[in-house]
């Protein structure tokens, strides 16, 4: 027989605390996820990291008590300390540890509150006076901008009012070339139709 360090009711006794310890772990990282709201990516790289730890601490466990000997009531004991935390003391353990990180999160919201409130108070009134010492300025701005803006706004309409008048400008003088060129094109075809009949009369 292999020679142990401690006795086997000691053994199942600390395998039982171990897979006790393991629920723990597990109810921890089920903490993590309610509050930082993982994806479905880090959720399986942290079911990944859970399982490597359990692992390791099953493993160092086995070590410490039993150097190594894996025996039958060794993983009894870390199943049935498992089973015993998630259907015993799971759900009372992370509600705790959900109310007492809630109550942290608020005493650390109160805290930043109460010493950001004074300084957003006192630039509130920096802002004010500033405010009310450059109301001159922005006014005469604000005239000036505007006046700007009215007289932009005219000589865009007189652009595109002198692009208009150019435009009809072009559009009679083109057609009055035209109407010339039809003129001469009349007076040529009258001409050579004279010529023509003088030619005849003259045979």
């Amino acid at each position: 027989m292999d020679y142990l360090p401690y006795s086997q009711e000691y053994m199942l006794a600390v395998s039982v605390m171990g897979g006790m310890i393991l629920g723990f772990i597990w109810d921890i990282y089920r903490l993590v996820r309610h509050y930082t709201k993982l994806s479905a990516a880090a959720t399986a790289i942290g079911d990944i990291l859970y399982w490597l730890i359990s692992i390791y601490i099953g493993i160092q466990l086995i070590f410490d008590i039993s150097f190594g000997n894996v025996r039958f009531f060794i993983l009894i004991g870390f199943i049935s300390g498992a089973l015993l935390y998630f259907y015993g003391i799971s759900r009372y353990i992370l509600k705790a540890a959900i109310f007492i990180v809630d109550a942290i999160i608020k005493l650390i919201k109160k805290i930043i509150s109460l010493l950001i409130d004074p300084i957003k108070y006192a630039a509130n009134i920096l802002i004010n006076k500033f405010k009310i010492l450059f109301y001159p300025i922005k006014f005469k701005y604000e005239k000036t901008r505007n006046t700007a803006k009215k007289r932009y706004k005219f000589f865009k309409f007189r652009v595109k009012k002198l692009s208009k008048n150019r435009k009809m400008i072009y559009n009679k003088k083109r057609h009055l070339r035209k109407m010339k060129k039809r003129k001469r094109g009349k007076r040529t075809i009258e001409r050579r139709s004279k010529n023509y009949r003088t030619k005849e009369k003259n045979q």
